[in-house]
């Protein structure tokens, strides 16, 4: 950390002026935004189309197929967000 006075107080501006970039810069990371019921109003939709203009058989034919093509997709998802190991601090 520099002790330089003209960066602290270009720190403390910038905190005052944008925190989250601020706290980006001093740790690294970033809170994620999570717009769970966009994603799923999305999602519903066009099944919802499908089902409304399809005969039932086809629709719940259609259904099948998605949630099997789906699943796998679902589990590497989950993996990849998973939370990472801690790491050690280097000191």
């Amino acid at each position: 950390m520099d002790h330089d006075p003209v960066l602290r107080s270009l720190a403390a501006d910038l905190e005052q002026d944008d925190p989250s970039l601020a706290a980006f810069l001093s740790t690294g990371a970033v809170a994620r935004r999570h717009h769970r019921a966009a994603w799923v109003t999305a999602g519903l939709l066009p099944l919802f189309a499908l089902a409304v203009t399809l005969p039932i058989t086809v629709a719940i034919g259609v259904l099948a197929m998605l949630l099997v093509i789906a699943s796998p997709l679902a589990v590497c998802w989950l993996c990849s967000v998973a939370d990472d190991p801690p790491r050690p601090e280097n000191g």
